[in-house]
């Protein structure tokens, strides 16, 4: 890991030319390599069967499962639904997530044992998730119009080379809703694959760092990893999660994502998560 350092791009962009013999290479700036990461990854819309492993910092391990439903609106906005089949004392716990087209969003966060859904504000997104390591923010997909991406210079890990990009929330507002000043995305420059992000505070201190692994192939043309991890440096602590299956593209009806959703779930929705997974997949428990 290292401190984020810009490059100096017309150098940089002759000594290129130089090397490659004056031949015409395209040069990719950090938003056009996240555009590019979104168009090979992208979906409309995506249903996951996910199982979360997290480590406390004496060596707990706590385990969970849940299926985590995301889908663009009419406007392009997209809607998350992520709750929990087990354990049976957190099952049926959910996040509702709906994006805004001004940049924020909607999060409720349902409790059966309480029957109702509490909302999220403000800094409370950049709060623990299910006492896991990642925030509520972070359960979200990449939004490219909420960050500003400069290019560093491309590294390697394990050698594969990847672009690295610096990451900063669009304003203020932004900054105190993620809990981050900054993140350093490394990016595969062969297939547009995350590799790792780096999470940093407002001293420049890496604070949390998350490392994807194995992608495969969907039933569509994108690929997901089938594991990423969490560790959290401040607290000592790691959050693995693992992916089960994987749906993309067979979109819900949007009544499904919404505050009386939650509040009246039953046999109808659970037969329709189902349905849209493999019989072996739904099954499957922690």
């Amino acid at each position: 890991m290292r401190s984020p350092s810009k490059i100096f791009l017309p150098v940089l962009f002759a000594a290129g030319l130089l090397a490659a013999g004056f031949r015409n290479i395209p040069y990719l700036t950090g938003e056009e390599i996240m555009q590019k990461v979104k168009e090979t990854h992208g979906a409309d819309a995506e249903i996951d069967l996910i199982k979360m492993v997290a480590v406390t910092s004496t060596g707990e391990t706590v385990t969970r499962q849940f299926v985590s439903a995301a889908q663009k609106d009419p406007k392009g906005n997209f809607m998350y639904l992520l709750r929990f089949t087990a354990p049976d004392d957190q099952k049926g716990t959910t996040l509702l997530v709906l994006e805004n087209s001004d940049g924020n969003s909607d999060q409720y966060l349902y409790l059966p044992a309480l029957g109702k859904a509490n909302k999220i504000d403000g800094s409370a997104k950049s709060g623990s998730f299910m006492n896991s390591d990642f925030t509520y923010e972070d359960m979200r997909k990449e939004k490219p119009g909420e960050w500003i991406y400069d290019r560093l210079l491309d590294d390697s890990i394990d050698g594969t080379d990847y672009y690295a990009i610096e990451s900063k929330p669009v304003n203020k507002d932004r900054e105190k809703v993620t809990g981050y000043t900054t993140r350093i995305v490394y990016v595969d420059k062969t297939t547009y694959d995350v590799r790792r992000i780096e999470f940093y505070d407002a001293k420049n201190k890496p604070i949390k760092v998350f490392d994807v692994y194995d992608y495969q192939p969907t039933n569509d043309k994108a690929q997901r990893p089938q594991r990423g991890v969490m560790v959290n440096k401040d607290k000592g602590t790691t959050t693995t999660l693992i992916l089960q299956t994987s749906v993309l593209n067979k979109p819900l009806d949007p009544k499904f994502f919404t505050l009386d959703t939650l509040k009246n779930w039953g046999p109808d929705q659970e037969k329709i998560i189902q349905g849209l997974m493999p019989q072996d997949a739904a099954k499957t428990t922690p």
